[in-house]
């Protein structure tokens, strides 16, 4: 086939590896743009994947990022010719012209953005932007002439993103089946091999259970089992990130502690029912309505609701915040999984932490520059000027999700002092350890 011909398909014709719609025919399949430039970067990059289950891993639209060994397994299962890949034409590298005008244009954006960022009307003061996480109100001062907008952060960035969507894959879809036990023991947890990568459990946890029939006002008993249901499956998706291998037991735990109030909220508002699709994974693609039309309610996977109006004792202010400040606010700027998850892992590394050693409070600030970086440098490849509003709006997030999670603290203590269950919350959130 002629390089200037692409050979056409019926519409409607799907991907043989991930069943995603196929954009054509990509050496010698009918495929979809991303399993061809997956293909293609695993040969030409000579890259080696190891499953970490039994090899037989599912492949399709929602996980097919998963499990790389068993993805690029099906791609030559289903026919994908190593031949037909034309080295001098699918280049993965920059070519050194191209690579000097990146250079160039990156000077350029340097230059302007830090003329922006010190002008009399930025919405920045100086050069310092406030990344506080939920327990922190430091300010720290964010280098970027020195994030290196290469190829090689390019790079960084892409693998990132990849691995945690295939994290944030198996989260939802053990949430929205929500069949698992709940840990009652923090520090056991943290002892215990991550639960993510024992393939039995995840795939016995995760079998979809399907809509709710009927939805009903969430009590505080409802609210109290869906934090623990959060915070089991945050102690899981704190043990597979990379950090902890380079911590010692009592900064997991640190870092763990710190964020625990917050990650059941940024699960409850960005993946409540109202704009998520049946498999809970990715948020839909289609226009949001105005601001006026987004519904006052956020969603539990088992059909409980919390409302402005609800009836939880206490909690009517910490609702309303949540739905305006953190929901409405996702929704009108339109944050997508990748940036959800890049969010985070910015929160997660919180160098103020209380109980962090200094070896460990040196480690995670080191950490969460290069998050920082990496967050704005994909912010500004994929929304261009738009990016630095879109940058601090997220920042300044995070100061509501600590007033949310001020408010959650005091609802619970007033709960523990007349039902001391000792669980996750109690743990993680009340008493401590």
């Amino acid at each position: 086939m002629p390089n200037n011909k692409r050979e056409k398909i019926p519409e409607g014709t799907l991907c043989v590896v991930c069943g995603d719609l196929a954009s054509g025919i990509h050496y010698s399949v009918a495929s979809c743009n991303g399993c061809k430039t997956f293909f293609r970067r695993a040969l030409v990059n000579k890259q080696t994947f190891t499953c970490q289950f039994t090899g037989d891993c599912v492949v399709g639209k929602s996980v097919r990022c998963v499990c790389r060994s068993c993805r690029l397994k099906k791609c030559f299962d289903m026919g994908m010719d190593p031949k037909a890949i034309q080295h001098d034409r699918d280049k993965i590298r920059y070519t050194k012209a191209l690579k000097k005008k990146r250079e160039e244009e990156r000077r350029i954006k340097e230059i302007t953005l830090k003329e922006e960022v010190g002008s009399p009307g930025s919405t920045v003061s100086d050069n310092y932007i406030n990344t506080s996480t939920p327990s922190s109100s430091t300010m720290v001062a964010v280098e970027f002439e020195n994030a290196g907008f290469d190829a090689d952060l390019q790079s960084d960035v892409k693998s990132l993103i990849e691995n945690l969507l295939a994290l944030e894959g198996k989260v939802m879809a053990v949430r929205i089946a929500y069949r698992f036990e709940p840990h009652t023991s923090a520090t056991s947890c943290m002892y215990n091999r991550c639960l993510f990568e024992d393939y039995t459990w995840l795939s016995q946890n995760s079998i979809p259970r399907g809509l709710p029939k009927t939805k009903s006002p969430c009590t505080l008993e409802t609210l109290r089992s869906w934090f623990v249901r959060d915070l089991s499956l945050m102690m899981e998706w704190g043990k597979s990130l990379p950090i902890m291998e380079r911590l010692l037991l009592n900064d997991k735990l640190a870092l763990m502690k710190a964020f625990a109030p917050i990650f059941p909220l940024i699960q409850l508002t960005y993946y409540t029912n109202n704009h998520v699709d049946p498999m809970g994974l990715i948020a839909k693609q289609e226009p949001e309505p105005e601001e006026e039309e987004f519904p006052d309610r956020l969603d539990y996977p088992d059909g409980a609701f919390l409302e402005k109006d609800n009836h939880i004792h206490n909690t009517e202010e910490m609702c309303a915040i949540l739905i305006d400040g953190c929901f409405k606010l996702m929704r009108k700027l339109r944050i997508k999984q990748p940036t959800l998850v890049l969010y985070k892992m910015l929160l997660f590394h919180n160098p103020d932490a209380e109980g962090l050693s200094s070896t460990g409070k040196k480690t995670i600030e080191a950490e969460r520059m290069r998050l920082l970086a990496q967050l704005f440098f994909y912010l500004s490849s994929e929304h261009g000027k738009e990016a630095q509003l879109l940058f601090s709006n997220l920042l300044m997030m995070s100061a509501t999700l600590n007033r949310v999670a001020s408010f959650i603290k005091r609802v619970f203590d007033i709960n523990h002092i007349f039902n001391r269950t000792n669980d996750l919350i109690d743990q993680l959130i009340i008493v401590g350890l």
